[in-house]
């Protein structure tokens, strides 16, 4: 959470995106991000409360590890799908997000605009085809070599109503399985 104040501190210029029909500013995302690291220290101070020390200590670990996973993305070298990605749960409410980077750093060929524009196509597309009542658990891999990149979304659920994704534009890459209960999308670039 604390991760983003300093993301749209640095990507200043990137600061004003849309969330749902508002727009997310600076101010807008601390406000978020503020809220979900209090949600967690309160679920850690209930643990604790109820002399439930282990799941308290899980609980810390896995909030810092998430933290390290985002600050991770900024090596990637695409700050505006780094904002798209780090901000993906508050935009996508159904996708209940875990996100994991093996990212080094190198210079990227692929236009950062162009894959959020994709992205947000293929995820706006994505959230007619959920049902509302349901949380859908969302795996984020985000893994990046000096030469190229790849992000991959395995989502569980019942997706059966997801329209084949839109082509992809430029140099990127995408693929899709679809089954029953699983969606996995996968875009990469150089």
């Amino acid at each position: 959470a604390l991760q983003i104040s300093v993301l749209y501190c640095k990507y200043d210029e990137l600061a004003v995106k849309r969330l749902g029909n508002e727009l997310l500013t600076t101010a807008k995302a601390l406000k978020f991000a503020r809220h979900d690291f209090l949600n967690e220290l309160q679920l850690i101070l209930l643990y604790i409360d109820l002399g439930k020390i282990p799941e308290a200590k899980r609980k810390i670990l896995d909030t810092t590890d998430n933290m390290r996973q985002m600050s991770m993305l900024e090596k990637l070298g695409l700050p505006e799908t780094e904002i798209w990605l780090t901000t993906f749960a508050w935009n996508y409410n159904p996708f209940a997000t875990t996100m994991t980077c093996d990212i080094v750093t190198g210079t990227r060929k692929t236009q950062d605009a162009t894959v959020v524009a994709y992205l947000k196509r293929v995820f706006d597309q994505a959230v007619n085809a959920v049902d509302a009542g349901y949380e859908y658990e969302t795996k984020v891999e985000v893994r990046a070599s000096a030469t190229d990149w790849c992000i991959a979304f395995t989502v569980k659920g019942n997706m059966t109503n997801m329209q084949p994704i839109p082509k992809a534009e430029g140099d990127m890459i995408v693929e899709e399985a679809l089954s029953s209960h699983q969606w996995t999308f996968t875009i990469r670039g150089r």
